[in-house]
């Protein structure tokens, strides 16, 4: 079972970057839906350097910017 501390709510979804086979609902978060992978990860890139957050990649090859 994982520590308590490790399941608290560090920071914010700030955007996600997606491609078209993506199925997301936005909720408080920007959904930006990208043409092919080399433009997802073009426009990650600049909306992480934008809002100087971090970047992380699920498993299914979304992009979410993260922000404290």
């Amino acid at each position: 079972m994982a520590r308590e501390s490790a399941q608290r709510d560090t920071g914010k979804i700030i955007a996600a970057v997606i491609l078209p086979h993506h199925n997301v609902q936005a909720g408080n978060a920007f959904v930006i839906e990208a043409q092919n992978e080399e433009e997802q990860k073009k426009v990650m890139t600049d909306m992480a350097k934008t809002v100087k957050g971090d970047v992380t990649r699920t498993s299914n090859g979304i992009y979410l910017i993260i922000k404290d």
